[in-house]
């Protein structure tokens, strides 16, 4: 679920009544309403989705990760390009 939390963030597609890009807070929350079960500390949990060891999951959650790993670098350099 992690995974798939920090791929909605960076995704940018859910945004809130005003336009703006929900939070991973937000979005975190709502998929633990939505499933009914808990991160504990959402935001460790998100840091678990960039440090887990490749080897120890499945292939398709580490293709996830390198999705959103060059989803992330990309939007970093693009930031950087527009200053």
């Amino acid at each position: 679920m992690g995974e798939l939390a920090v791929s909605f963030e960076l995704s940018g597609q859910f945004v809130n009544e005003a336009g703006i890009s929900v939070p991973y807070i937000h979005i975190a929350h709502a998929l633990e309403q939505a499933f009914n079960f808990t991160f504990g500390n959402v935001h460790k949990s998100k840091g678990r989705v960039f440090k887990r060891k490749p080897f120890n999951l499945t292939k398709a959650l580490d293709y996830l990760k390198n999705l959103v790993i060059r989803e992330n670098r990309n939007r970093v350099a693009n930031k950087n390009e527009k200053r």
